[in-house]
């Protein structure tokens, strides 16, 4: 079971309603952002597009079981029982949240298809080479040890199974200035993220843990959009956080999730990191290797 005091319940717990009011969460079942293309029609529309779009570079088919590490309200879980035809499994550590995932799993009518566990998705106590997919989106920048949760990814997939990524990833050159720097503590420290890795990194890290054919996609451009509302939020917002702030209406969590999403979109557009989709195979016969070291990270 989850640790009350986890900093990421607790930040999810701070954010709720900002979540729920700002970014229509319990609408769409999503907390992630939007993809936008031609066939898009506005913001709830563009976080369900964006699972639709994962789900065909993932190629999940009826046949798939799927472990949706960090899977939030359960939007992406029961999407793909609805539209897949396959069975998923969600992990969280949030506890409020997983109770929300499974009434709209009811609601929805997958609960046959769909279940939720409230676990750590870097230790799920589920059982090995249950699952031929492992979905992560905008998930493991939260994990402190990123290694940690690929270990777990490689035992839960059955040989030759896919792990399906969507992280922000950080530049690799120029370097990061240290203006860069400062905006991406601050927006880590507000999202509750340990670090941010560059793609690079991210291979590394994949090759060490028995994962290969590796393809990443950068669909920021896609992206965008969704990052352009929340920009829009942020200026609405700013000018009245440091008011609500004093009187004690805005609370600690809040403002720093606000100061963070405006550090994102400020290094967002200096190109200080894109947004990338990583797929990769667990490796048929050769076992993950040891504990690997996390280069290019964001905190010196």
């Amino acid at each position: 079971m989850s640790d009350a005091k986890n900093p990421v319940v607790t930040y999810f717990e701070g954010t709720r309603w900002d979540y729920r009011w700002l970014w229509r969460s319990e609408k769409a079942g999503a907390y992630h952002f939007g993809y936008y293309d031609s066939h898009t029609r506005g913001h709830v529309q563009s976080l369900q597009r964006m699972t639709s779009h994962l789900a065909a570079l993932a190629e999940i088919s009826s046949t798939d079981r799927v472990m949706d590490a960090g899977c939030g309200l359960g939007g992406d879980a029961i999407w793909l029982a609805r539209h897949r035809s396959c069975h998923v499994t969600g992990v969280n550590i949030t506890p409020y949240q997983v109770a929300a995932a499974w009434e709209s799993a009811r609601r929805a009518g997958v609960s046959g298809s769909v279940e939720f566990v409230e676990a750590d998705y870097t230790d799920t106590g589920l059982p090995g080479g249950a699952f031929n997919v492992v979905w992560a989106l905008e998930s493991v920048v939260q994990a402190r040890d990123k290694g940690a949760f690929l270990r777990e990814a490689h035992r839960l997939l059955l040989p030759g199974g896919r792990l399906m990524m969507a992280e922000y990833m950080l530049r690799e050159s120029p370097a990061i200035t240290d203006a860069e720097h400062a905006d991406l503590q601050t927006w880590c420290e507000g999202w509750v993220m340990s670090r941010l890795l560059s793609e690079t990194a991210y291979r590394e890290l994949l090759a060490e843990h028995g994962f290969d054919k590796v393809e990443v996609v950068d669909i920021s451009r896609n992206v965008a959009p969704s990052l352009r509302r929340l920009d829009r939020l942020v200026r609405l917002l700013g000018p009245t956080a440091p008011m609500f702030e004093r009187l004690g209406v805005l609370g600690p969590i809040p403002a720093k999730n606000l100061h963070a999403a405006a550090a994102q979109i400020r290094t967002f557009d200096k190109g200080t990191w894109r947004y990338k989709v990583v797929l990769a195979q667990r490796r048929h016969t050769e076992a993950a290797h040891g504990n690997a070291g996390e280069g290019h990270v964001v905190d010196r």
